[in-house]
């Protein structure tokens, strides 16, 4: 369980059916990804996709789809050439984090997405909950990051960003491309041999109407796996809690709103002769 306090609003979060505390001093307790609904808790389904972390690394390479895998095979080459550099953290250190967040905002700016949530980031590091992976090339450029929360089972991504939309050149693009497959690919070797059972994707569309959300699943699948409905529950301890939630509810409505005004303005420009869309898709 992770305590922390937004406002004067102090939560508990509870990860992956972790029994719930006896007596927990808090005004919001917040499920993630329960096996079943929470009683008198709002509860929303949550699709995610798993990969099975006891399998041996041919096996899950064999469980990939071919044009992953050799993605991937022809990373581990870029490797060896110098050409890619593969760094982790799981200290919580802050160069690290400063790094991750300011190459996440750099790729959510473009997309009118929100930054990184920073405090958050801060409270899983504190708890030793954190892991932070880059792939960068020998300049030192970020092709592609990924924060993930750690627990003794499971590693679950978190936030993902890679670089391809700051290049009209192919060539580089796919050079990212590669580079954000070896990310996942080198974690998921990580996460194994530190006695992980499983990784979560952090999250499966269920739907066909978004395409680039479609894209991302795309991405997702080809690395195997099995999609699994879990739950997100939220229960208000207290009235503080209740009317948090009352508040967050109402932000959360306008951030959607802004959301989908900025979605639909990308829409118009890419009808009208942008043709620099990613063939790439990632997390964000």
């Amino acid at each position: 369980m992770i305590c922390s306090s937004r406002f004067s609003i102090r939560i508990a979060d509870i990860y992956f059916d972790e029994p719930k505390p006896s007596s927990v001093d808090v005004d919001i307790l917040r499920y993630n990804q329960t096996a079943a609904p929470v009683r008198g808790a709002v509860c929303t389904p949550f699709p995610t996709l798993l990969i099975d972390l006891s399998l041996s690394p041919d096996q899950l390479l064999a469980n990939m789809k071919r044009d992953c895998r050799e993605k991937i095979r022809r990373a581990e080459k870029d490797e060896a050439a110098g050409n890619l550099i593969y760094e982790f953290s799981t200290t919580g250190d802050h160069e690290m984090l400063t790094r991750f967040g300011n190459h996440f905002d750099r790729c959510a700016a473009v997309k009118a997405l929100p930054h990184v949530s920073r405090e958050r980031l801060s409270i899983l590091a504190r708890h030793r909950a954190l892991d932070i992976s880059f792939v960068s090339d020998p300049s030192g450029e970020i092709l592609a990051a990924q924060a993930s929360v750690l627990t003794p089972r499971r590693v679950r991504g978190l936030y993902a960003a890679a670089s391809f939309r700051f290049t009209a050149d192919q060539s580089r693009r796919s050079f990212i491309g590669r580079a954000n497959r070896y990310l996942y690919w080198r974690d998921l070797l990580r996460f194994r041999e530190s006695g992980a059972e499983v990784f979560d994707f952090g999250g499966f569309y269920i739907g066909n109407s978004d395409h680039e959300k479609v894209q991302i699943n795309q991405f997702k699948s080809s690395f195997g796996g099995k999609l699994q409905t879990e739950f997100n529950c939220e229960e208000c301890v207290t009235l503080k809690g209740r009317l948090a939630r009352w508040a967050i509810q109402q932000r959360n409505s306008w951030a959607w709103r802004r959301h989908r005004h900025h979605t639909l303005a990308r829409v118009h420009e890419h009808t009208h002769g942008n043709t620099n869309e990613s063939t790439v898709p990632t997390s964000l």
